[in-house]
């Protein structure tokens, strides 16, 4: 590991890479971080689109792969399954902290195995609702595992306070899954037209239809009530296939059956984070109940109708309409969305902190240089300012140097005193929350499979041969 902090991150599937796949690269580019991705679940399984093989193409090193989702998926056994097979990991790697992102099960369970193996957990879009589904209260309990908390929204930082969480590890970044805005990569429209097998003519309506894990609904009668809106209304339709929830299989195979002969809609089980969000650019329309309609399709400019109580409790903006279960309803929704845009004028703001990208946030949270790095930036000033200033100068010379050095204030906020960016998102530790966080350390140790020369007590000579930077020689 030597100097460098090693985060590990669990990705269990398309769901969750897609809001990752920022982070994961900007932490891989990072040499002050050692990142160890780990891939399991959906993503080694062929019926859900072996989509580990997407995240090879982008030159990603896997870390470990842990194939802990069973045929059929079974929640409660792939759960303990996953919990093993990450402490294992955790005992052989054992990284400096693990980051999860939202609340599936098996996210759940790596964060049980984290806590067990006394690994802190940085923990992702915490402090949302989704009353709807189960989801919500593995969410929750995520939370209270979790020793930092990076949420996508103050709303949601609030309610992390509220659940008892210690404020000063609240960091508000923003929703990473919105850094794929930034991508040079995305396919054409013609290249996208040759991977679905149909014309995306206007309009394109985008169906995502996942199980509700809460209640006791029929999963096919919701995905029945869209369907049914959708032979009503003309349009271009591309439909993604659910995850593995209870309930999943039974909306697949309606979709696979309902899709058979129908010339306007394209069936696919993976779509990869550049095509989606190409497609969300030709995506007039986001039909069903899925939580990238609560941000990521209103973000690239489609309405959003979700379907069911899902999504309940999930932040909303004029450009996503609810609506039950019921055909009619939908019908009259979808011809609307349709026509018009519901979106009212620079509503989008609360989610645009700065021009930065949300990984770039999340790595200033995690923290962006150690305790060597520290030190070296004092003792590399001027040799004479380095005995005349005070103890304390010094401290403060390699502390602005480094800000400035890692792009986190500018020369010009030095002198002012003024930040020039909002400040919201910054976690600020108040005096007693820094002398807890001195107190506390942090280790010292270097990996190293070499014997040591020396032996302890042994007599040595040191040569007097002016190092560069710092040494704790005599």
């Amino acid at each position: 590991m030597g100097n460098r902090k090693r985060i590990a991150v669990l990705t269990t599937g398309r769901q969750d890479y897609g809001v990752l796949r920022s982070t994961v690269h900007s932490m891989h580019n990072d040499p002050e971080l050692d990142m160890r991705l780990w891939v399991g679940g959906m993503h080694l399984k062929e019926r859900f689109g072996t989509s580990r093989d997407l995240i090879h193409s982008e030159g990603i090193p896997i870390a470990q792969e842990l194939d802990f989702l069973g045929e059929p998926p079974n929640p409660i056994e792939d759960s303990s399954r996953a919990m093993t097979m990450v402490g294992n990991v955790l005992a052989s790697e054992f990284p400096d902290a693990l980051l999860l992102v939202g609340d599936r099960s098996e996210t759940l369970a790596a964060g049980m195995a984290a806590t067990l193996a006394t690994v802190p957990i940085i923990h992702l879009h915490g402090g949302e609702e989704t009353e709807g589904a189960i989801d919500n209260a593995m969410r929750h309990a995520l939370t209270k595992l979790s020793h930092l908390h990076l949420v996508s929204h103050p709303s949601y930082g609030k309610r992390v306070e509220q659940m008892g969480e210690d404020p000063e590890n609240v960091v508000v970044v923003g929703a990473p899954g919105l850094d794929n805005r930034f991508r040079d990569d995305l396919p054409s429209v013609n290249e996208l037209e040759d991977f679905l097998g149909l014309r995306l003519d206007d309009p394109v309506v985008l169906v995502t239809v996942h199980p509700t894990t809460l209640g006791l609904k029929d999963p096919v009668s919701e995905v029945m009530a869209v369907s049914n809106a959708m032979d009503k209304v003309e349009a271009t339709y591309v439909v993604t296939l659910p995850n593995s929830d209870a309930g999943g299989a039974a909306i697949r195979d309606y979709w696979i059956n309902w899709s058979k002969d129908r010339e306007n809609v394209s069936l696919k089980e993976v779509l990869g984070a550049r095509r989606y969000w190409s497609l969300l650019n030709y995506t007039k329309v986001m039909l069903g109940n899925s939580s990238s309609g609560m941000l990521e399709g209103p973000s690239a400019g489609a309405n959003v109708i979700n379907v069911g109580d899902r999504q309940f409790g999930r932040l909303r903006n004029s450009r996503i309409r609810d609506v039950g279960v019921n055909s009619a309803e939908i019908t009259n929704l979808l011809e609307e969305a349709i026509q018009k845009d519901w979106l009212l004028e620079d509503e989008m703001e609360d989610w645009d902190f700065d021009k930065r990208s949300v990984s770039q946030r999340i790595i200033e949270a995690i923290g962006k240089w150690n305790i060597d790095e520290a030190r070296h930036a004092r003792e590399c000033q001027n040799p004479i300012n380095y005995l005349i200033n005070s103890y304390y100068e010094n401290w403060l010379y390699g502390l602005e140097k480094l800000l400035v050095e890692k792009d986190l204030v500018t020369e010009k906020e030095l002198e002012s005193g003024k930040s020039e960016k909002l400040i919201d998102e910054y976690s600020v530790p108040g005096a007693k929350r820094v002398r807890e966080i001195l107190a506390s350390g942090c280790p010292a140790e270097v990996d190293d499979s070499r014997l040591p020369v020396f032996k302890y007590g042994q007599q040595v000579k040191v040569c007097n041969n002016h190092p560069i930077g710092h040494t704790r020689m005599p």
